[in-house]
């Protein structure tokens, strides 16, 4: 006979039938209530690709440019206001030209005031009352932003106190050179040549008219545009880099200045401004761009601005700050900036100047001749005036036919060695090579 199975059948039907009761159970239980009619899926954060909602976010200033395949982080009014930015303003950075465009037609409607753009940038500055149209459009747009960030202020670096405790290494350099400091670096001889066929953007306050720049050619834009009267500043930068009287005489006189106002009579600026002076001063042909100012913090924005500088070859040099601090000035903490201390006349640091990884070298600072506003000569000191020194020189190099990325390895290699770290004084006292 054969064996009846029908038992052994109902028992694994029976089986079957309780596991699936216990599947969907589960089912029900633990996954179909977030599908369920009417449910509202939660929103997503930016980080995930999808719009934002500005949410508390205790974190630092600058919100970094992230991949083009990710949306910007979206910042509070926390991020925005914060101390060393201007008040109530964002830098707003889109993907595309196109997406700028689109921003700056619906800006009005959102309330927001659009105070200026840079298409090669895509940056739009803008004033807020509040975050609110701000983060409504973050909302609608997610995917055309790239960078929303503070708008940083930039200053004219002034002068601490003679002692600090910002920088405890700092040995206090204060013997003054009372002269342009040129004899120490090897700039001496009939120099009325020197910068011939090159072009020296300043991005500072303005150049006005001077003695020791009668002879010189220098072509003004004016990105501030109010009307007030000119920090001296400019000028001072101006006459040590080309100047061409008896009592100023500048490293390379023979240069084209190239004169880009972005700071007001008391000498501040601002990320915004900065940053399209740099793509302004390159278009316009310029090979060397001194910026004796800076900020406390970076930007995307800026560091854009230097990249597309760098890009064309351009030599950027920058002033490490007068805060006696252990960090740069932006942008002379950029990578590729060839970055600029001071020393004093016996060739020490000088007691303001900022120390920080990455500083190329240093250059006269204390007690150096220089012109200024309303015709007048001034004993100064900074790191402004030994960039403004440095910028001669480079443009002395690339009017000799130097290729200008070679040049930050040519002065680091020739430069005078001096006992401090180079966090103090980089690679030294910066030297003409011959």
């Amino acid at each position: 006979m054969r064996p009846n199975r029908l038992p052994v059948l109902f028992f694994a039907t029976a089986v079957l039938i309780m596991a699936g009761s216990m599947l969907w159970l589960f089912w029900v239980s633990n996954v179909e209530p977030s599908f369920k009619a009417g449910a509202t899926p939660a929103k997503r954060s930016l980080k995930s690709g999808s719009p934002p909602a500005l949410t508390a976010m205790p974190q630092a200033p600058v919100v970094a440019s992230p991949a083009p395949s990710t949306p910007a982080a979206s910042p509070t009014i926390a991020t925005l206001n914060v101390p060393g930015s201007m008040p109530n303003e964002a830098l707003l950075t889109f993907r595309t030209p196109e997406a700028l465009a689109a921003f700056r037609d619906r800006a009005a409607s959102l309330g927001l005031e659009l105070i200026g753009y840079d298409i090669k940038l895509r940056t739009a500055r803008v004033r807020f009352r509040d975050t609110t149209a701000l983060e409504r459009d973050l909302n609608a747009h997610a995917e055309e932003y790239t960078h929303v960030g503070p708008n940083l202020i930039t200053r004219i670096p002034g002068l601490p106190p003679p002692i600090a405790e910002s920088d405890t290494s700092n040995p206090g350099g204060k013997a003054p050179f009372r002269s342009q400091g040129l004899e120490v670096i090897g700039a001496s001889g009939d120099r009325s040549a020197w910068g011939q066929g090159v072009t020296v953007a300043v991005i500072d306050s303005g150049i006005t008219s001077h003695p020791s720049l009668v002879n010189a050619k220098i072509t003004h834009y004016d990105l501030v545009n109010d009307g007030s009267t000119f920090n001296g500043h400019g000028t001072a930068m101006a006459s040590l880099i080309a100047g061409n009287d008896p009592n100023v005489s500048g490293v390379s006189p023979a240069v084209k200045l190239l004169d880009i106002r972005v700071a007001d009579t008391n000498g501040e600026s601002n990320t915004a401004l900065v940053s399209s002076a740099i793509i302004k001063a390159t278009d316009l042909g310029a090979r060397v761009i001194n910026i004796s100012l800076g900020a406390n913090g970076d930007s995307p924005v800026l560091d854009e601005a230097v990249r597309y500088a760098q890009s064309r070859n351009v030599v950027i040099v920058a002033a490490a700050g007068n805060e006696q601090l252990n960090a740069l000035s932006m942008p002379a903490g950029i990578s590729g900036v060839l970055s600029v201390g001071a020393v004093d006349a016996n060739g020490t640091q000088a007691y303001f100047s900022n120390s920080g990884a990455g500083l190329t070298l240093v250059a006269p600072g204390v007690g150096i001749v220089s012109g200024y506003a309303d015709n007048r000569f001034v004993i100064g000191s900074g790191t402004s005036q030994a960039t403004a020194i440095t910028s001669g020189v480079v443009a002395y190099l690339l009017g000799r036919g130097y290729y200008g990325p070679n040049i930050i390895p040519l002065l680091t290699r020739t430069a005078e060695p001096l006992q401090a770290p180079a966090t103090a004084v980089g690679a030294g006292l910066i030297q003409v090579p011959k």
